[in-house]
């Protein structure tokens, strides 16, 4: 695997609440954004991907073959992080209420696992198209959903940020989890709504699909984000799955 990543605060934020962490060793990566108008979002996102290397290191996803045995260790490593940023909010009044969005994605020779819970996403790149893998965690989704708005009315509605799950906010936080065959050629994009909230998915598909290089995909897909506004904290992690 070829991989690139990169996270930025953007043009509008003052700090960045974003965070990314990569474990080419365990085909494992990470992104974690954090609640904005919470507390310590920043010290969430970082101490959930912290956890969450923590308990993929000591306990190998290599270990594990069925797609159920891969999608429970994924409710119990979502349990443990949960747990972790719980434990850390109640530390420090600083800390209380903090939260953040969680997304992984493990790559196997043969098959993509992903598990979710807020609204970063994993996206397939399959030959000329891009498939969104995760599902959105929001109110505006939720109603796209239930057919009570469009998803055009859901670009521009006042609550399209309104998140309905998140690590650290409730005592038990399930995530979704998916697998999908991949092939050689195919690409996968992990990333935070600072990314595609400002750029078309033709644009991210398009920068992807024909990247040679994958660190430097990274950094262009966040300083085209930031040149269309960049309202929000960016961040990238793009996987090619083609062997060196």
């Amino acid at each position: 695997m070829k991989i690139g990543f990169c996270t930025d605060k953007g043009r509008k934020r003052p700090i960045n609440e974003d965070a990314v962490k990569v474990l080419p060793e365990h085909r494992f990566f990470m992104l974690a954004d954090g609640v904005g108008g919470n507390r310590a979002g920043e010290v969430a996102s970082h101490e959930a991907l912290n956890a969450l290397e923590d308990y993929v290191i000591h306990n190998p996803l290599i270990l594990y073959e069925s797609s159920e045995e891969i999608f429970r260790y994924f409710e119990n490593a979502v349990n443990y992080v949960n747990e972790v940023i719980i434990q850390l909010s109640r530390t420090a009044a600083a800390y209380a209420g903090m939260a953040t969005t969680l997304v992984f994605a493990y790559v196997t020779d043969k098959i993509l696992y992903v598990g979710n819970v807020g609204d970063s996403r994993v996206y397939l790149i399959h030959g000329n198209d891009m498939h969104q893998l995760t599902i959105d965690h929001t109110y505006v989704n939720d109603l796209v959903m239930m057919g009570a708005i469009s998803r055009g009315e859901a670009e521009h509605h006042s609550k399209k940020n309104v998140i309905t799950r998140a690590i650290g906010a409730n005592a038990y936080n399930s995530p979704d989890c998916f697998n999908i065959y991949i092939e050689p050629e195919d690409r996968i994009l992990l990333c935070s709504d600072g990314l595609y909230d400002e750029l078309a998915e033709d644009e991210i598909r398009n920068r992807i699909r024909r990247a040679g290089n994958m660190q430097s995909c990274a950094e262009k897909l966040v300083r085209l984000a930031n040149e269309n506004g960049g309202a929000d904290n960016i961040s990238v992690i793009c996987i090619d799955l083609m062997e060196d």
